[in-house]
C-alpha cells in the first residue's frame, strides 16, 4: 500500500484506517522483524547478543506470531 501512495500521491483507505502499534510494543515488533528463526533458543541468543531484554509474554507472542509470518492476509481482515 505504501507503493500505491508513492505512485498515486494518495493514501488508500486501508492505509488510513490501519491500526497503529503502541510505542510500548515497538521493541518487541522490531525484534520479531530482525529474527529469522523463532525458537526460544534463538530468541534468547538474540537478546544476549543485542542486549535487548524482552518480557516473557513478549517472547511467547513472538513465537506465536511467527506461525503467521509467511501467511498472506486476505482482505478485508476479519
Amino acid at each position: 500500500m505504501q507503493q500505491v501512495k508513492k505512485t498515486t500521491g494518495k493514501t488508500p483507505d486501508d492505509l488510513k484506517n490501519a491500526p497503529t502499534l503502541p510505542i510500548e510494543l515497538e521493541h518487541a515488533w522490531e525484534a520479531f522483524n530482525l529474527l529469522t528463526e523463532f525458537s526460544y533458543t534463538e530468541i534468547f541468543n538474540f537478546m544476549a547478543v543485542t542486549k535487548r531484554d524482552l518480557e516473557t509474554w513478549e517472547v511467547e507472542a513472538i513465537v506465536k506470531l511467527a506461525k503467521y509470518r509467511e501467511v498472506t492476509p486476505t482482505w478485508p481482515l476479519k
